[in-house]
């Protein structure tokens, strides 16, 4: 999740363990400790995708941020000055605890693949039910911070609690509408005669509108569902992976970790004398948020692998508003933006 529903998540944290006892500083607290697993972006890794696939690795860990609890809230109890009632070292270990591994499993519920069980050679936790900055999650956590920091009353605690229990209510529905949505997804292909098995099915900022890509072979199929859709089935548009060209390079270690990471949903397409792999996962069609250059085309008209460097993004901003019509309007892509529609 974004960094503002990572801090409000911590400092809210915070205060439901600490705040009875060192005040304010407990938001404080909550707040830095909930910010820390993503200063990950400041190491330096050797390439772009290596970048890519290595954010929210160690830095994300359970068992790394369960190990880093103890020193950190050792620390903290060292720092902090304490009240008339000073919380035990149990309570403060149990609020960095909390805190630390609540960053990564907040961030497993988006579909940018967090790696929860790292050293072990897993693949990284992509649920993708709730989109990566969503109001929904966290504005109730926002308002009774805000309420808790300027009246400290058993009132504003229970709203800090409300908080905390609405985020989480809603984490659940999107898993339950997420489930809805694939299962429309699967009646809708394999009514037309297509591999329904390999789904992403991820939502927009609060859960109205969502994403179906489907792989199927050499073509993947792209569809969106919104909530207040009359139609029973969904319509997709089927579009070339690029096979061929991701064969040309598929054993450079780089491309094959790109495949791991995300589980296969790559699109390989040639622009100029350069190979671009595309993650299908973040974006739609024109708008996706991360492609790599991995390759170049030598003197012999053949592809030789490069080391990886980010391709910048090429939004589309009729397209942006084409989807954000599409929440209302089924009708809003007309036969598929100018793609083939799936018969």
């Amino acid at each position: 999740m974004d960094s503002v529903s990572q801090i409000a998540l911590g400092a809210a944290l915070g205060e439901l363990v600490l705040g009875r006892h060192i005040g304010r500083r407990a938001a404080v607290f909550g707040a830095v400790l909930g910010t820390l697993p993503d200063l990950d972006v400041l190491v330096p890794y050797a390439d772009a995708v290596d970048t890519f696939t290595r954010h929210r690795s160690w830095s994300h860990s359970v068992f790394v941020l369960t190990a880093a609890s103890l020193p950190l809230a050792w620390l903290a109890r060292r720092l902090v000055k304490m009240s008339a009632s000073p919380p035990g070292f149990g309570r403060w270990w149990f609020a960095a605890w909390l805190v630390l591994v609540t960053h990564p499993l907040l961030d497993a519920f988006t579909l940018y693949g967090t790696q929860l069980f790292w050293p072990l050679p897993l693949r990284p936790v992509a649920i993708g039910s709730v989109f990566v900055i969503d109001p929904l999650v966290t504005v109730p956590l926002l308002i009774g911070l805000v309420w808790l920091w300027r009246r400290r009353t058993p009132a504003a605690r229970l709203a800090n609690g409300a908080g905390l229990a609405l985020a989480t209510s809603y984490l659940g529905v999107t898993l339950v509408v997420q489930a809805q949505v694939t299962e429309i997804a699967r009646a809708s292909l394999v009514e037309r005669g297509h591999d329904a098995e390999r789904l992403v099915v991820a939502p927009l900022p609060m859960s109205l509108l969502w994403r179906v890509v489907a792989l199927d072979g050499d073509t993947y199929r792209e569809g969106w569902r919104s909530l207040l859709d009359d139609a029973p089935a969904m319509r997709f548009t089927e579009r070339d992976r690029g096979t061929g060209l991701l064969a040309a390079v598929g054993d450079d270690p780089s491309v094959q970790r790109l495949r791991w990471f995300t589980d296969g949903f790559v699109r390989a397409r040639a622009s100029d004398e350069t190979l671009v792999l595309t993650d299908l996962r973040m974006g739609a069609e024109a708008n996706y948020v991360f492609s790599f250059e991995v390759g170049e085309r030598d003197a012999a008209g053949d592809w030789r692998s490069v080391v990886p460097r980010d391709r910048a993004p090429e939004f589309d901003t009729d397209a942006l508003s084409e989807v954000l019509r599409r929440v209302v309007d089924e009708d809003a892509f007309g036969d598929g933006a100018g793609m083939k529609p799936v018969r």
